[in-house]
């Protein structure tokens, strides 16, 4: 009963995420004409990115699913790589002038090196490392750098009706929340006494990816103060 109940939850919450990314996508397209700094179009290329993910998680559960499990996993991993990487490329561009380009540089070679290896390692070897781990790493160090350019460079800067600011904001909730939630998973068995436990912890990681995809909507209705981005 713990089983079918934690799938049920773990299936409603994807469910309820799948909506939420679907309203940041309409959103998106209602402010596609509205003026807007460059990097939101690596948030718009991130939102139909996640469109995919939940459309792959969605029909990987689903008794429709006709391919081996595993090609939704290779699909899923592939899409979160490519993720991190517009997500780096939203900080790069964000962080342009800041005297912190150069490690934004660096930090987004590494993360999608080492995830991209990471992600070839679990396939080969099978083992229980989430290659999330990764990025999540990586996303908060880019997050405090922002922070850091932020208080140095921009103290006339009115947070709540900054763009970049609340999809930062956004992006180091959901870091701080993934990644010790995607490094636990790594230390339980695969039991199926555990299975719903395991579900509830991806659960919580779920939720926070969700929080992010608000943010964003957020940002998307800052445009309204164009001087603020």
């Amino acid at each position: 009963m713990g089983k079918i109940s934690s799938l049920k939850l773990h299936y409603i919450i994807v469910l309820f995420g799948t909506g939420v990314i679907l309203i940041a996508f309409f959103v998106a397209i209602c402010f596609s004409k509205k003026e807007k700094p460059f990097y939101f179009n690596y948030i718009f290329l991130f939102i139909i990115l996640g469109l995919l993910l939940s459309a792959n998680t969605i029909k990987s559960n689903s008794t429709a699913w006709l391919f081996n499990k595993k090609i939704s996993i290779y699909i899923e991993q592939l899409l979160l790589l490519l993720q991190s990487l517009v997500l780096g490329l939203f900080f790069l561009e964000i962080l342009k002038i800041s005297k912190f380009v150069k490690k934004v540089k660096l930090l987004l070679f590494l993360s999608v090196l080492l995830q991209s290896i990471l992600i070839i390692n679990v396939r080969l070897t099978n083992t229980e490392i989430r290659p999330a781990i990764i990025p999540n790493l990586f996303f908060l160090a880019l997050c405090f750098l922002y922070i850091r350019d932020l208080m140095t460079n921009k103290p006339t800067l009115v947070l709540v009706k900054s763009s970049a600011f609340w999809i930062v904001m956004g992006i180091f909730y959901s870091s701080s929340i993934g990644f010790p939630v995607n490094s636990l998973i790594s230390f339980f068995p695969r039991d199926q006494h555990i299975f719903n436990l395991r579900l509830q912890i991806f659960s919580i990681a779920n939720m926070a990816v969700i929080v992010l995809y608000l943010f964003i909507i957020k940002s998307y209705l800052c445009l309204k103060h164009p001087q603020n981005f």
